[in-house]
């Protein structure tokens, strides 16, 4: 059977994880749960261009500003006689104008109403506005504006007498910003066309405003293509200058009033009316983070519908492949990459992606500025956090593993060296406990049977001693065959190590004799265990390229004759173990022995068992 290998399964995890951000993202775009947000990025496209923008002033619309200078001269606006604009309108047409759009709304009477109706019947192309007292709502699930309320039209004489009428409605986003215009409302069984609308079709001469319902989200106007939304909105794509006040060529409605500006000017042009002036609140917010007035965003649609340069944003199928395309390659920057070159390269996959909606933004595709870089972001965070979580899998299975061969205590100790950059040779000295077991007859046994059984049967003892070292806080530091060594007090302290040592020994030969009852064909084995308490060198043994904890010391030798003299099922123990463990253990002196190489006779005992401890006896204890 096929097996991956550790590093395969983990890059393909970490691809899984990849494919699970960069659809968690596409969720999140398609539930537009970041509608907000997604707003405000998109602006940023608009504020780059504007920054870089060097466009001329339109030549085909003319704003004739209601401003301070006009208000200063003429009195307050509101008690302005209609006569002013009927004196304007005939001032305009002599002048050549081919549209008038007023954003001014003549919806009560006065008394020179006559005046003005006859300058618009006389002109014959004057456009008056429409206002709708609307809400608007942004449905959950798109985001897109929707308007709904009554309309408030001019005096009926007035709009008999205009050219057309639009509505005039500016209406902000959810967070105040004019970013798009409903090109039609519904009045009745009637669509009220927008302002812009209205002018743009007088302007070229069109039979009708709306020539065709919207089909496949685009309005046929004028040989135009306008792409809508579903609520009949068009993104206004706007046209700045920075080095004036106002997009478009501007003057005062008192210099054109008080025939101060050249006819030339309003030659063949849109003329649009309306207040610029402060404080009438006719102000809002735009995409490049200005403010404009309502008639300066009346001219603004009317540019981009005249000039076709219409914005449409990137179907929903570009967004989701831009968002597991990125992810993808940020995902497989972070697996193969290192960190630093990772973050580089997740940085450069945004500024490239950037780079690309800016040049589509200028052919009039709005890519989506918020989801996919997110996706970019979220993929880097989204692997990291993988590639952390395997490496510690990782680093445990390994410290687990490495436990399998050393103390789980001295693994994590040696892999924390790792870590640290410590790891080195050399050693300290410490007072231990050691304890050899020894198999006795090891060699008349291995004569009997075949290796593999010997082994397996060795492992089955031995698993028993093992599991009461570590059962009483030992360290099970090497194996020599036929026989075990264990130590206490290193590298962990351990206060009480030479009772604990005991106590590992005592229970280790119990569950030895109660295996050989439990399963009467087992071989028998039988273990001599010796323990000794000592001064020894404990540290890190051998050369720079192989190394093994171990202790050295005159203690360790004396405990491994200690085991190799006792009997089988035995445990004795050395003069400085029994004065640390007397009177919590009962222990039998034996005759003075004589070890190997050593020239005086040494003092050890029996272990025959423990006593009952009181909680408050003390323990002496050796450092």
């Amino acid at each position: 059977m096929f097996r991956l290998s550790k590093r395969r399964k983990r890059f393909i995890t970490g691809l899984i994880t990849v494919i699970a951000v960069g659809l968690t993202f596409c969720l999140i775009s398609h539930l537009n749960l970041l509608h907000g947000i997604f707003l405000k990025s998109n602006d940023f496209l608009f504020k780059a261009e504007d920054s870089n923008s060097k466009a001329d002033p339109d030549e085909k619309i003319v704003i004739v500003a209601i401003d301070d200078k006009s208000l200063e001269q003429l009195g307050r606006f509101s008690s302005w006689p209609r006569s002013y604009h009927a004196e304007l309108i005939n001032t305009l047409a002599e002048s050549g104008a081919r549209v008038v759009v007023f954003d001014v709304l003549f919806s009560e009477p006065s008394i020179d109403d006559d005046e003005l109706i006859t300058s618009m019947k006389q002109a014959g192309n004057v456009i008056l506005p429409v206002a709708n007292t609307l809400e608007a709502h942004q449905p959950a699930m798109t985001g897109e504006t929707i308007v709904s309320g009554t309309i408030i039209k001019p005096l009926k004489p007035f709009e008999e007498s205009a050219l057309a009428v639009g509505h005039a409605n500016m209406v902000p986003d959810e967070d105040g910003i004019v970013r798009r215009l409903t090109l039609f409302t519904p009045d009745n069984e009637y669509q009220q066309p927008a302002l812009a609308l209205a002018a743009i079709a007088e302007y070229l001469r069109r039979p009708q405003i709306i020539e065709a319902l919207p089909q496949d989200s685009y309005l046929s106007f004028a040989g135009r293509s306008i792409p809508l939304d579903n609520a009949n909105n068009m993104l206004i794509n706007y046209k700045v200058n920075p080095a004036a006040p106002l997009s478009f060529e501007a003057v005062s409605y008192v210099d054109v009033l008080r025939n101060g500006i050249s006819p030339e000017i309003f030659q063949d042009k849109i003329v649009l009316i309306g207040i610029t002036a402060t404080g009438f609140g006719d102000i809002f917010w735009t995409p490049m983070g200005r403010v404009m007035s309502g008639v300066e965003l009346h001219a603004q649609a009317m540019h981009t519908i005249l000039t076709g340069n219409f914005l449409k944003p990137a179907p929903t199928s570009i967004t989701f492949l831009s968002i597991l395309f990125l992810a993808l390659l940020c995902g497989l920057a972070v697996l193969r990459l290192r960190i630093l070159l990772a973050t580089l390269s997740a940085v450069f996959l945004s500024i490239i992606y950037f780079l690309i909606a800016f040049y589509f933004f200028d052919r009039g595709v709005l890519l989506n500025m918020l989801y996919p870089p997110l996706a970019v972001a979220g993929s880097f965070v989204g692997v990291n956090l993988h590639n952390v979580m395997t490496e510690r899998l990782e680093k445990n299975e390994i410290t687990k593993t490495f436990g399998r061969y050393v103390s789980p205590s001295v693994a994590t100790m040696i892999l924390g060296s790792l870590d640290e950059g410590s790891l080195k040779l050399g050693g300290e000295e410490r007072t231990v406990t050691i304890l050899f077991a020894d198999v006795r007859n090891f060699t008349g046994l291995s004569e009997e049977m075949n290796p593999q059984k010997l082994v397996s049967i060795l492992n089955r003892y031995l698993s028993l001693i093992i599991k009461a070292v570590l059962q009483y806080d030992g360290m099970v530091n090497k194996f020599g065959g036929d026989s075990i060594m264990a130590i206490w007090n290193v590298p962990i302290n351990c206060p009480e190590h030479a009772l604990l040592a005991i106590k590992a020994a005592v229970d280790a030969q119990q569950a030895l004799r109660e295996l050989q009852e439990k399963v009467r064909n087992l071989p028998k084995m039988e273990f001599g265990i010796g323990i000794n308490t000592g001064n020894v060198v404990a540290g890190n043994m051998g050369s720079v390229d192989r190394l093994e904890y171990s202790v050295i010391g005159d203690a360790v030798n004396i405990a491994a004759r200690l085991a190799g003299a006792a009997p089988g099922g035995g445990v004795w123990i050395g003069n400085e173990t029994f004065n640390l463990v007397n009177g919590y253990v009962n222990a039998m002196p034996l005759a003075p022995l004589s070890l190997k190489g050593k020239q005086a006779k040494f003092q050890a005992y029996e272990v025959t068992g423990i006593r009952d401890r009181q909680p408050d006896d003390p323990i002496s204890v050796m450092d």
